[in-house]
């Protein structure tokens, strides 16, 4: 598969990769600093490169996808179809590097196309391709979890519940807040769960409207929840989450990149690239970023996303 994804870039099968999808015209981004991706071209399914090896490793991956529809309880992640799972590879050349993010918000924080699409992304894997690679050649996947302690605390399923997606935390990382925008009311709430996935407790203080990018979920929650409320995902923390206007800087207006190290969260979990690494996550509340190739050859991978249905889409 490196042999692939190497004859597949000098063919010229890669396009440059950001955080939304306007990495080259609004964003700045280049090839020599950040990701570029395969999908920019053809698609994994093409009649390019190697695609008997390609062929074989997506069906080893949907093995791997059926088990996890079975073990994380999410039974849709097992469906096949063109809509349903994305799977590509990605190159960084030495200096590149991608900013913290999540691979998938909820919904409607998206605005109006974000209901425009019947699935959403569940799980995120990544195996990597570079043979020998050491921590000295930089370009970790730097992921950002909750504590050991908070883990072990928490006794409800995380990243979505009953179709909710996740939008952050209560309790030090105990307890995820979801975001239901179907109330009887026509307005959104705010809620954790209680009793083993069974019972809702609504934190917000009343229903309300999901307002347009940035968007500051605290405003909304009874007094007593909003210190301990931390949400996964801000316009200072991840671009794809933040109006293109607000967060830009005085570069031409392109967006920032956000390329700190997040070196001063409490919690870091660094994974050095080596070929054969699988890497598995949940899309929704995992924070994470790829930190700058130090080194001086390309780090490559192979990369994708396991969806799930979305509880509504809008029929197109």
């Amino acid at each position: 598969m490196h042999d692939d994804a190497q004859q597949l870039f000098q063919d010229g099968q890669f396009r440059p990769d950001g955080l939304t999808n306007t990495a080259i015209k609004e964003q700045g981004f280049s090839k020599k600093a950040d990701r570029q991706t395969f999908r920019g071209g053809a698609g994994w399914d093409s009649d390019i490169g190697d695609l008997k090896t390609r062929q074989e490793f997506a069906d080893r991956m949907k093995e791997l996808r059926i088990q996890l529809a079975q073990s994380l309880n999410r039974p849709t992640l097992a469906e096949d179809g063109k809509l349903k799972h994305e799977m590509t590879y990605n190159w960084y050349e030495p200096g590149a590097k991608l900013g913290r993010h999540l691979d998938e918000h909820h919904e409607e924080t998206k605005g109006p196309t974000g209901w425009m699409t019947p699935t959403r992304r569940s799980v995120t894997w990544l195996v990597y391709l570079n043979e020998g690679w050491t921590k000295e050649e930089g370009g970790a996947l730097r992921c950002l979890p909750r504590s050991d302690a908070s883990i072990q605390k928490n006794t409800v399923q995380i990243g979505c519940h009953e179709g909710n997606l996740q939008v952050g935390w209560i309790n030090d990382g105990v307890d995820p807040v979801f975001l239901d925008v179907f109330r009887e009311s026509g307005g959104a709430a705010l809620y954790q769960v209680n009793n083993n996935n069974a019972e809702r407790e609504i934190l917000s203080v009343r229903d309300f409207d999901v307002p347009a990018q940035p968007i500051d979920f605290s405003r909304f929650l009874k007094e007593d929840i909003r210190e301990s409320f931390a949400q996964i995902s801000t316009s200072r923390l991840d671009p794809r989450f933040a109006n293109k206007d607000v967060s830009a800087n005085n570069n031409n207006g392109a967006i920032s990149q956000h390329d700190f190290d997040c070196s001063d969260e409490p919690t870091i979990l660094d994974v050095t690239p080596v070929a054969g690494t699988l890497v598995v996550f949940d899309s929704v509340s995992l924070p994470h970023l790829v930190r700058e190739v130090t080194g001086k050859r390309q780090r490559i991978a192979a990369t994708g996303w396991f969806h799930e249905d979305s509880q509504f889409s809008i029929e197109m």
